[in-house]
């Protein structure tokens, strides 16, 4: 008598995986900005991880605050990182004529968004 073969499924569950809480089908942009552009790099980093491991239509850049008045109108949403919330205010007029998100952060607000690409993406969508 032959003795039947065991399989392993090494697939995951679909319902295992994680999903962001959010979904959009529109295309958003962000801008990131800090003092010298290398906090700033975090997020925009974990934004991207987390809209191509989600299938989100997200895209974000990092810049220095000061670098961003040429730019900034190609953006839907403009996040401060904490060592520039001072300067909230002066941007603040800027971002509600041209009709841009405009998001100060907290220190570990900020941080723990920048190691969890999931959060960073709930984040972005939550604003829109």
């Amino acid at each position: 008598m032959e003795t039947p073969a065991i399989t392993h499924q090494t697939t995951k569950d679909p319902e295992s995986i994680p999903t962001p809480s959010l979904v959009t089908d529109k295309e958003i942009n962000v801008l990131v900005l800090c003092a010298g552009a290398g906090t700033s790099a975090m997020l925009a980093n974990a934004i991207t991880e987390g809209a191509e491991a989600y299938h989100q239509p997200i895209h974000a850049q990092a810049g220095a605050y000061g670098s961003h008045y040429d730019i900034m109108q190609d953006y839907d949403m403009v996040v401060l990182a904490p060592q520039v919330n001072s300067y909230y205010e002066d941007i603040k007029a800027d971002t509600d004529r041209l009709g841009i998100k405009l998001i100060a952060t907290e220190g570990a607000e900020y941080i723990g968004l920048t190691r969890n690409p999931k959060a960073a993406i709930d984040f972005v969508l939550a604003q829109f």
